[in-house]
């Protein structure tokens, strides 16, 4: 079955939304092939629907649930365009959640858009610690795949991992960190070597993984990791 869709702006703001997507089951159509439909900037920027291919192909046509931190508001390729791109390609039995800090732009997309494409929206920010535990405890062992495309500002990057990946991931799943060329921006709170950033925090997280002393004390999150991989702009954990 295959179920078209339709790109278009809005007349009453900058904000782009994807219409009567439909849902294609042809296995054969890649994630890198989807994405020069939807346009994100996973694909044509940034080049992680190769990486995501490796890992996720498996997920397709599948109950699994998914789990993204960002729905797109105030992007400039649009809102809700990573959530169509899942949904067509994982197709309809995958359990797809977005958590999203703008409540008004993620209801209207939800009402116009969403809700078709049976999305779940969890609003709240990256930056509120109370939130991402509280979401953490309600979803305990429940995701099997989390993408953070969200603020990516160091310490929402940081608290994001260390809170969801020991709760909210389930054992054997995977957590992707998009977008690690920020913590070199001061935009984002990053710099060259500037301890606080997220790829120093990596660094050190590699140590906690692999540090076998015996004086040594892991961290839960050192201990929950089964593999790290990095790659151009992206990292991905899987858990063990």
């Amino acid at each position: 079955m295959i179920l078209k869709s339709e790109v278009h702006q809005t007349s009453s703001s900058n904000r782009v939304f994807v219409k009567n997507l439909t849902v294609s089951t042809k296995s054969e159509i890649t994630l890198t092939e989807l994405d020069s439909k939807y346009l994100t900037s996973k694909g044509r920027l940034h080049h992680y629907t190769r990486f995501y291919e490796h890992y996720l192909s498996k997920y397709r046509n599948t109950y699994f649930r998914l789990l993204e931190i960002g729905l797109g508001c105030g992007m400039a390729w649009g809102v809700g365009v990573s959530a169509a791109l899942w949904r067509e390609y994982f197709g309809p039995m995958a359990d797809i959640h977005f958590i999203e800090y703008d409540k008004q732009c993620g209801e209207k997309w939800s009402k116009q858009i969403g809700q078709q494409l049976n999305i779940t929206i969890h609003y709240g920010s990256q930056d509120d610690k109370s939130f991402l535990q509280s979401f953490a405890e309600n979803f305990t062992n429940s995701f099997d795949v989390i993408i953070d495309d969200g603020g990516h500002r160091m310490i929402q990057q940081i608290n994001s991992l260390a809170i969801l990946f020991p709760t909210a991931l389930r054992s054997g799943g995977i957590y992707s960190v998009e977008d690690l060329y920020t913590s070199y921006l001061t935009e984002y709170d990053g710099g060259y070597l500037k301890s606080s950033t997220f790829i120093e925090y990596l660094k050190k997280l590699i140590d906690d993984i692999q540090s076998k002393s015996p004086t040594y004390k892991q961290s839960v999150l050192g201990r929950l990791v089964h593999s790290l991989e990095i790659s151009d702009k992206i990292c991905l954990f899987t858990k063990k």
